[in-house]
């Protein structure tokens, strides 16, 4: 009977692992477990965009518009939840737009049963949270978009983008991400028009929810706005 192996340790298969990771932009789940300014775990998508294998690191991209909300000094976990591979990682550079963490010795090969359990993102339970709502929301249409603007401190517009519309109501609103790390708890946003048509009166809101759904073809998450009284 064959043994199942729980490490990989051979160089050339680590590189080889990650090379393809690069040449097909898979996209991989990565986090930290310190919070950031939202008070939450923050959990990224990225994708692997060089392996440099005379200076022995990896070049790694997020896949969200606004770049990594990661601690420095902290380590980093990797995860590929098809394979079932997984790192704990130091970081070896910092910024926005990319991050690079040394050649890894290791990778952890976690067991079927292990990988059933892992949450990175709270699921979605739609009839546990209705009591929470001030008042009832209309499910959106198949096809309908919403345009969100996410606002700074000073209520600036730092991005503008369309995203799938789920449900709204007089109390909020919720709409599909394909990113975790697309909009933080906290957030500020504007909803300017709801499929197509602009609104009177622009909503302005706050993330109360980032939720991964389960009901969907790719990774979805369900972004839940409370409308403020601006």
């Amino acid at each position: 009977m064959q043994v199942e192996r729980k490490f990989i340790t051979d160089d050339l298969e680590i590189i080889g692992i990650f090379k393809e990771f690069a040449k097909n932009r898979k996209h991989l789940w990565a986090w930290q477990q310190n919070p950031d300014a939202s008070g939450k775990r923050p959990v990224h998508f990225i994708h692997i965009k060089k392996v440099d294998v005379i200076k022995k690191t990896i070049i790694v991209m997020p896949n969200n518009a606004d770049g990594f909300r990661f601690t420095k000094g902290s380590e980093i976990f990797l995860f590929c939840s098809e394979r079932g591979l997984a790192i704990k990682t130091a970081v070896r550079e910092l910024e926005k737009d990319y991050l690079t963490i040394p050649l890894p010795v290791g990778l952890n090969l976690l067991s079927k049963e292990f990988l059933e359990k892992i949450e990175l993102v709270e699921k979605e339970n739609e009839q546990s949270n209705l009591h929470k709502r001030a008042a009832p929301r209309s499910q959106a249409k198949s096809g309908q978009y919403v345009g969100i603007d996410k606002l700074d401190e000073s209520n600036k517009v730092v991005r503008a983008d369309l995203f799938q519309l789920y449900d709204i109501s007089a109390g909020g609103v919720g709409f599909k991400v394909h990113d975790p790390a697309e909009f933080a708890t906290g957030d500020r946003i504007r909803v300017s028009h709801v499929d197509g048509k602009p609104l009177a009166k622009p909503l302005v809101g706050t993330v109360v929810a980032v939720r991964q759904m389960d009901d969907e073809l790719t990774d979805t998450f369900k972004i839940g706005v409370k409308f403020t009284s601006e």
